[in-house]
């Protein structure tokens, strides 16, 4: 209960902060009662999904094992985004979706093309930067990253999972996480705090190593959105970028361990 208040107050200031700065005053409410609830349940989605886990961060044991859980409670992070995104919606008087998700469909196949190669561009550098930072790391302190080469329960769960629940994941996940931290957050709050946000949601992986990558991964998507004012090529990206670490990259990587 205590960390759960903590979490409440962390983002009770932040979205104090956003509002203050007059960044969330892009929908114009029906009514102030609408506003108060619609910041309201920001703070408590924000509370649950970000501030939460990297509360809980410091006590993380990536090498701890997790109870069996049902398939579909690995969707109900991203239940809370989409029932968050949706009531804001109709709070706001249900303005049209594709003017609130920001997405475009007047040239589908040049939005799928680039998020394809967004996709594999972010890839690219989150590894690069993720072996830039390590190395790094080691060089001047030794040993500093000694769980690095730990893979986190949570991880290897997934892994572990058929290929087509583990597709089910990958869609999911670049859908809605891309509609709320792009859509929703970086138009309200810029590129950097959107990516500060995403990589807080992400911090039960546990490893520090594997969250420079979260965050590196998050501005490149964010740095296509800015370009193109359109979610289609992150929610494509997004994707991608999970389908070669799912299909490929980490199965390789639990299967030699």
């Amino acid at each position: 209960m205590t960390s759960f208040l903590a979490a409440l107050l962390l983002s009770g200031v932040a979205v104090l902060a956003l509002v203050s700065s007059r960044r969330l005053a892009i929908e114009v409410f029906p009514s102030a009662s609408r506003r108060a609830l619609a910041l309201a349940l920001l703070t408590l989605t924000l509370a649950v999904a970000c501030a939460g886990p990297l509360l809980e961060y410091s006590d993380t044991d990536p090498n701890m094992e997790i109870p069996d859980l049902p398939f579909g409670a690995l969707f109900l992070g991203h239940g809370l985004l989409s029932a968050f995104l949706f009531l804001w919606w109709l709070l706001a008087g249900r303005p049209p979706i594709r003017q609130y998700l920001h997405l475009r469909l007047d040239d589908l196949r040049d939005g799928l093309r680039l998020g394809a190669a967004a996709g594999a561009a972010g890839w690219a550098v989150t590894m690069t930067m993720m072996a830039i930072v390590g190395t790094v790391a080691v060089t001047v302190e030794p040993g500093s990253l000694p769980d690095d080469g730990a893979i986190p329960s949570t991880v290897r769960t997934i892994v572990e999972l058929a290929w087509y629940e583990r597709l089910l994941l990958v869609l999911s996940a670049g859908i809605v996480e891309e509609a709320f931290f792009r859509s929703f957050l970086q138009t309200r709050g810029g590129l950097v705090l959107s990516s500060v946000l995403f990589t807080m949601s992400h911090m039960s992986y546990g490893l520090p190593l594997m969250l420079v990558g979260v965050f590196a991964v998050s501005v490149v998507f964010g740095l296509v959105f800015r370009a193109r004012r359109d979610v289609l090529p992150c929610m494509v990206a997004h994707s991608v970028f999970d389908a070669i670490q799912l299909f490929l990259i980490l199965p390789a990587v639990v299967a030699g361990r």
